[in-house]
């Protein structure tokens, strides 16, 4: 029998069957994903993916194990002359953006970072922050940010202090 994979669409799970001994650890520690008597009995999208790692590492055969999937992160601005923004994207996905506005033609203004939904904890507002940061520099460009999470930012990274605005 060939082995089987289940995705959550961060994390795969491969199950070998003939390596599986039934030990029932993945039934009894994650319920809501493993059934054995539904026809496919592995249901990875009612957990996290860090419970099913973690879950998946219990395994005493090795019947299970995870291959994680590849995520593809992209950031895209958008610039008008007068506003802009710069959006990033999980697998083609909206993740957030980080608006600004033009204050001049040598500074913009944050003024707004916001992740969606289900893509927190990923540290996209980061990226975000350090895409305009590279961007500052690239064109001599300064910033000033308004916003209190890219202000944050700015107050705890020192490297990248050289693109405020005195």
């Amino acid at each position: 029998m060939k082995t089987k994979e289940y995705t959550n669409g961060e994390v795969t799970i491969i199950w070998n069957p003939t390596k599986c001994t039934h030990a029932g650890i993945c039934v009894r520690t994650l319920p809501k994903v493993y059934n054995p008597k539904e026809r496919h009995w592995i249901k990875p999208e009612n957990a996290s993916s860090e419970a099913l790692v973690n879950q998946v590492s219990q395994c005493p055969s090795a019947a299970l194990r995870i291959k994680e999937t590849q995520n593809i992160i992209r950031i895209e601005q958008e610039d008008d002359g007068k506003r802009g923004r710069f959006a990033i994207y999980e697998n083609d996905v909206f993740a957030g953006e980080m608006t600004y506005v033009w204050a001049g033609k040598s500074k913009f203004i944050i003024d707004h970072t916001g992740i969606e939904k289900g893509f927190e904890g990923k540290s996209f507002g980061k990226k975000l922050v350090m895409q305009s940061v590279e961007y500052a520099r690239e064109n001599s460009l300064n910033i000033m940010p308004l916003c209190p999470f890219a202000n944050a930012m700015f107050k705890k990274h020192t490297e990248i202090q050289d693109v405020l605005k005195n």
